[in-house]
């Protein structure tokens, strides 16, 4: 739908789109001439470049003819917009010093400044602003669309997370399988009713069954981690065990998958599993049985240009090698295997991955990981992006991988997901652990109370866990 609107994909004969009280016609060569902008979830910033040039790139810079471009001039517009919905943004900050929440902003400054005004009667599209924001982060976002919306721009936000859809929007439209099953008036609903709309089916208990967990057999050390943003960080996970690591934006959670699994080089410490050390490449993480679903899969864990059977299989085509060449029934059996098993659909492996739903990428990156069977699963923002069914799949899996022996380690900004989920959950303060929350304390209030617990003074906590 919002490529459709960003003229990227042209409907089927038949279609209509009215905006602004006119009908428009396929293919839209510029959605913003008819008064629209477009908040796609990859937000298109360029992280070297300042806030004012990257609005100004876009948008085009206000000069006379033969003048230069005045920088002052350019600084000034993006103050004085900023200052319109109660923003404190620096144009001169370089983008790739904000934080997720202040790159969206950008991105909206941007949308609108390409409308030309600040928004009045003109619309806004947002597709999952908040998919990559911890909670403090998402509400400060959602506070400017409502401020926009009460300033009379029309905004279309696009989520899959209930909470935030129930709290910021007036009606909400659910759509299953490319259709339109229901309109409702949000202040009526409830989460549960609209994520029944989404199935199609009552989807009765979302997080899976907490098991007890007792086994004691130590799968996971990590002893005096040292990194940039990461200082003497230590803790460990256990077979059988789902410990969660979380934190405000900034505090150094996102960086400690990649050090452990060797996409980073850690400055110092030990990483053991099962006994085995790790000597801080991936190949050595991979030996010893660390498994890693990053957090953002497309640019860190598919080919988009290739097929979905092709994505599932690169680490596994050893076992379908016969005779110099691939066996095609072999793996044609292992896909198909894989695709039942993970519930992935459409049920097309030769289709080209792009195609498939965010859930549906990420139970194919799962999959993958699973079969290699490691004792130690770390997954970076494993629900990120992904519809209310396709999050309960991918949990469940999480739930058995567990049950099945490994130690899992979730580094999630979903505070809910975490609390549910975990049999512990570390939280992070400016690079170290501030505390280590054991199953009888964990609640998703008292991790948010610990997360923001002495900021005022700039003070972290202790780092053991």
């Amino acid at each position: 739908m919002v490529k459709i609107l960003g003229g990227i994909h042209v409907p089927d004969h038949g279609s209509r789109i009215t905006l602004q009280g006119e009908e428009v016609t396929f293919p839209i060569k510029d959605v913003r001439q008819h008064g629209v902008a477009i908040i796609h979830q990859d937000l298109a910033l360029v992280e070297g470049m300042s806030v004012a040039d990257n609005v100004g790139i876009s948008t085009g810079y206000e000069r006379w003819i033969g003048s230069p471009i005045s920088s002052r001039h350019e600084r000034a517009i993006i103050r004085d917009l900023a200052k319109r919905f109660g923003l404190d943004l620096d144009p001169n900050q370089l983008v790739g010093d904000l934080s997720p929440a202040e790159r969206s902003v950008v991105a909206i400054l941007r949308g609108l400044r390409q409308l030309g005004d600040d928004g009045q009667n003109k619309v806004i599209v947002l597709d999952e602003p908040t998919a990559a924001l911890p909670h403090a982060e998402s509400i400060r976002l959602l506070e400017l669309l409502r401020t926009m919306a009460r300033n009379g721009t029309a905004v279309i936000y696009i989520s899959h997370r209930m909470n935030e859809v129930l709290s910021v929007c007036d009606r909400i439209s659910v759509l299953r399988s490319g259709q339109l099953v229901a309109t409702v008036d949000a202040a009526a609903a409830t989460a549960s009713q609209i994520v029944d709309l989404m199935l199609g089916y009552p989807i009765g208990e979302f997080y899976p069954e907490k098991h007890v967990h007792t086994n004691q057999d130590v799968r996971l050390q990590v002893r005096s981690l040292t990194h940039g943003g990461i200082t003497d960080l230590s803790f460990e996970a256990h077979a059988g065990e789902i410990v969660g690591v979380t934190g405000l934006a900034g505090m150094g959670q996102d960086e400690i998958p990649y050090l452990l699994a060797g996409g980073r080089a850690r400055l110092a410490g030990e990483v053991v599993v099962d006994g085995r050390p790790v000597d801080g490449s991936p190949r050595s993480a991979r030996l010893a049985g660390m498994g890693l679903v990053p957090g953002n899969r497309q640019r860190d864990a598919l080919w988009l240009l290739g097929s979905a059977s092709e994505n599932l299989t690169l680490p596994h085509l050893g076992k379908f090698w016969r005779k110099f060449r691939i066996h095609p029934a072999r793996e044609r059996e292992f896909v198909e295997r894989e695709f039942k098993g993970f519930s992935v659909s459409p049920t097309l492996p030769s289709l080209e991955i792009s195609h498939f739903s965010g859930g549906n990428q990420q139970k194919i990156v799962m999959s993958r990981i699973l079969r290699l069977e490691p004792g130690v699963l770390l997954l970076h923002e494993p629900s990120q992006g992904v519809d209310a069914g396709a999050k309960k799949e991918i949990l469940n899996i999480v739930r058995a991988a567990a049950d099945a022996g490994a130690a899992v380690v979730i580094f999630s900004s979903d505070t809910e997901e975490v609390a549910q989920v975990c049999h512990r959950v570390l939280i992070m303060q400016y690079g170290s652990s501030s505390a280590m929350l054991s199953p009888g304390e964990l609640s998703e209030e008292r991790i948010l109370s610990l997360s923001q617990r002495g900021l005022s003074d700039g003070q972290g906590g202790s780092n053991a866990a």
